[in-house]
């Protein structure tokens, strides 16, 4: 998630696949966290700004591109850094700004304005694939590391681009005609098999089954507009937590009925974009907010929150 106009010079959030870790950039280089519980684990300092950060699982590799007011790396370039040896260890140079970066193990995606690329991740990545999008200024792609799974928006506005990018797929794309609207977010759950999507209205989240494209819940936060930030599927795929620039998170149960529920909602302190996902221990939900705080939020069966845990994470150090 980008952040605009943070204080502490933050510039991105994101979680890694399996939300053990999430990854900051900022105006001076990286900080990368452990979840749950919180605790800074590295920070790299390059002396400038660092615009996207793409961890890869908990392994050594990231990939970075530049950003803010002093860029590392110029905003065109994903560059793969190897942790351990303090290196580049491959560079992708394209001929517009990278607005975000995905990987497993042998593959990078990468989304431009109007295009997604797949690359080799190797020392001299080769370029496999290539597909066209609508306009997607906020770089929506999606990579599942089990399945291969790639979820992109289509050339149309509001559809989603499903397609196998394993090597030895024969599977032709897939279309899901989401929403009407621009899509503002997109979401696989960790085994591929569910898609959820959001619009740029924001009252209303879908979740499709990616194997036959067919709805399978229709979720509503809300019914004023609402720009989401982040949504995410627990390890179970039976609950789906919600944060929006409203203060409000959602939590909501999948539990296979025709109309899925709500769990439970909670009332934030900061009215700001921020990124969620499920706590190690049941029923929690961390959120990350662009303004520089971590949240950790219980609730209990009868559907009661409570602010279980609240750190300005940025003031962490790794000692």
């Amino acid at each position: 998630m980008k952040v605009d106009g943070n204080r502490d010079g933050l510039l991105y959030i994101g979680l890694n696949q399996d939300h053990s870790c999430f990854a900051c950039g900022d105006e001076v280089g990286v900080r990368i966290f452990n979840c749950d519980p919180v605790k800074q684990l590295q920070f790299q300092n390059f002396n400038h700004g660092i615009g996207h950060v793409e961890m890869l699982f908990r392994c050594c590799y990231l990939a970075l591109v530049g950003g803010g007011s002093n860029p590392t790396w110029d905003t065109t370039r994903v560059v793969v850094w190897e942790d351990q040896m303090q290196r580049p260890v491959c560079e992708i140079e394209l001929s517009s700004p990278v607005l975000s970066v995905k990987l497993k193990r042998d593959r990078i995606v990468v989304a431009t304005l109007q295009e997604v690329y797949v690359y080799t991740l190797d020392h001299n990545p080769v370029l496999l694939l290539c597909y066209s999008t609508s306009v997607n200024p906020a770089g929506l792609v999606e990579l599942c590391t089990t399945t291969s799974l790639l979820a992109f928006p289509g050339v149309d506005q509001g559809q989603v681009s499903l397609v196998s990018i394993a090597e030895d797929a024969q599977t032709q794309m897939r279309m899901i005609p989401a929403h009407t609207g621009p899509l503002a977010i997109l979401t696989l759950n960790m085994q591929g098999t569910m898609l959820a999507t959001a619009s740029d209205k924001g009252t209303l989240i879908r979740i499709f089954d990616t194997q036959t494209c067919l709805l399978l819940y229709e979720l509503r936060r809300g019914t004023n507009k609402a720009h989401i930030s982040s949504v995410a599927f627990n390890r179970l795929s039976n609950l789906l937590c919600v944060t929006s620039d409203t203060k409000t998170l959602h939590i909501f149960s999948l539990d296979g009925k025709s109309k899925s529920r709500s769990v439970t909602k909670h009332t934030l302190s900061h009215a700001l974009p921020s990124v969620c996902c499920f706590g190690n221990d049941e029923n929690t939900v961390i959120v990350i907010s662009s303004s520089g705080y971590y949240f950790k939020i219980r609730w209990n069966d009868k559907g009661e929150t409570f602010k279980e845990e609240q750190f300005k994470f940025m003031l962490l150090s790794d000692d």
